[in-house]
């Protein structure tokens, strides 16, 4: 008898592929044959699953985001509001290899959307949903009596991304990078300026050391 295949489950090896594939080679080395050397199966297999290159980018950015999505919201779950927005942010910085492949996804991604309506949809997505969760945590954080009422969660939000992109456009592109203590400091910096907490912040959560290179 032939051996059955799970299809949701194949699918998933394509798009974790496809994802590996971009955070290590970039978008330049993202080819049908590629992701498919990289998942452990023909081309022809992988063209089964998907009709363009696009549909497959556009459905492994929605695997991304389910990856990331479920730290950040392990972090929203932390019960001082600080601290939980602060560890959210934190985990939007390119401060390790995995998350600096992260970022080399989305940049890619971003430039893509420039000509293609559909990665162009889900980038505009991607950023309400990042947008929300800042606004959101900023304003749990206001009903704590930990901001101040007149700060404005939503200009703060869109500054507080602001920042963070720039962040790592100078660590993945201006060729002078920033230490990971470099890029908390900014955040913390933000923080303090543009939400001016009435308390003191706790402690950061414990992290695994940067890897030896």
């Amino acid at each position: 008898m032939p051996k059955k295949v799970d299809h949701g489950q194949r699918r998933e090896a394509f798009l974790q592929a496809a994802y590996r594939t971009i955070k290590k080679h970039g978008f330049a080395g993202v080819t049908v044959r590629a992701v498919a050397k990289e998942a452990g199966f023909t081309t022809g297999a992988l063209v089964h699953y998907v009709d363009s290159m696009d549909q497959l980018l556009v459905e492994a950015s929605e695997y991304s985001a389910r990856d990331v999505r479920a730290k950040m919201l392990a972090a929203e779950a932390i019960a001082d509001p600080l601290v939980s927005l602060r560890e959210v942010l934190y985990l939007a910085l390119p401060s390790d290899e995995d998350k600096r492949g992260n970022w080399n996804y989305f940049l890619g991604f971003w430039e893509r959307s420039v000509y293609n309506a559909a990665v162009r949809k889900v980038t505009h997505l991607r950023y309400a949903e990042w947008l929300k969760r800042t606004a959101r945590l900023i304003r749990r954080a206001q009903a704590a009596g930990d901001i101040p009422e007149d700060v404005d969660a939503g200009e703060a939000a869109r500054a507080c991304v602001a920042l963070i992109d720039g962040i790592a456009i100078q660590v993945l592109r201006s060729g002078e990078s920033l230490s990971p203590k470099r890029q908390r400091a900014l955040i913390d910096g933000w923080i303090a300026a543009w939400l001016k907490p009435r308390r003191a912040i706790g402690p950061a959560l414990n992290r695994p050391s940067p890897r030896r290179r």
